[in-house]
């Protein structure tokens, strides 16, 4: 006899069986795939970030020792300084104009403007092929108070005198970061997730090398060289 149509109570178990396990199959592939994209979504975002750090980091060099060759070449200036915990550029901020003589041990310039100068802020004084580097510890209507007197005499014609501008990178490894810090201003993150941040230069070469690694699965290190242009000029 021809059995009535329609399935039997095995088929559907068995039909059900392979459905649940073709859209188990599914789901879980579905879910390792989104794993994937994010993944390599997170590590080229990550290899962006740093790549924007190190071009941060290249421009900050390029301008190291700019408008301080006779500073540098006085041995008064470091364009570029770096040790294990901070890699820091000085360059010329802008001029400042003396408004009266700065007589040999005084503690106070008297200046066309004291705008933008800050308690904290350095500056550099030249006369002739003599000069020093002093801290402002305070600033007056047209005036700065130095944190020592003065070892030199400045005329307001002839002498020079320079508003410096530090940029200081350092790795914060509780938070790792990198941070980026100008003159005495608050840190600003460079680089997120660094697990890493290497630099060294070397003066006879003029060269700054510098090496980030992330802490970012399969993210690649980011190296970069650069030669302080402002530097050679001093030479």
């Amino acid at each position: 006899m021809r059995r009535a149509g329609g399935f039997t109570l095995v088929e559907l178990l068995a039909g059900l069986t392979l459905s649940l396990f073709v859209i188990s199959t599914g789901v879980e592939f579905f879910g390792l795939a989104r794993r994937v994209f994010f993944r390599l979504k997170e590590r080229e975002e990550a290899d962006q970030a740093a790549l924007a750090a190190v071009d941060r980091m290249r421009i900050d060099l390029l301008h190291a020792g700019q408008g301080l060759a006779a500073e540098t070449a006085a041995g008064l200036i470091e364009p570029v300084r770096a040790d294990e915990s901070a890699l820091t550029t000085t360059a010329r901020e802008r001029e400042l104009a003396l408004a009266a003589a700065a007589p040999a041990g005084a503690t106070r310039l008297t200046l066309v403007s004291a705008a933008d100068v800050a308690r904290g802020r350095r500056i550099v004084l030249t006369q002739a092929r003599t000069g020093e580097v002093r801290t402002v510890i305070a600033v007056e209507s047209g005036a700065v108070v130095l944190d020592g007197p003065l070892e030199g005499a400045y005329d307001p014609v002839t002498a020079r005198v320079s508003l410096l501008e530090s940029v200081a990178y350092y790795l914060d490894p509780d938070a790792g970061v990198l941070r980026r810090r100008v003159n005495d201003g608050a840190a600003q993150p460079a680089l997120e997730r660094a697990a890493s941040a290497a630099w060294s230069f070397d003066p006879s070469s003029l060269l700054v090398r510098v090496r980030l690694e992330l802490d970012v699965e399969g993210a690649q290190a980011h190296e970069t060289t650069v030669f302080v242009k402002n530097a050679a000029l001093a030479r």
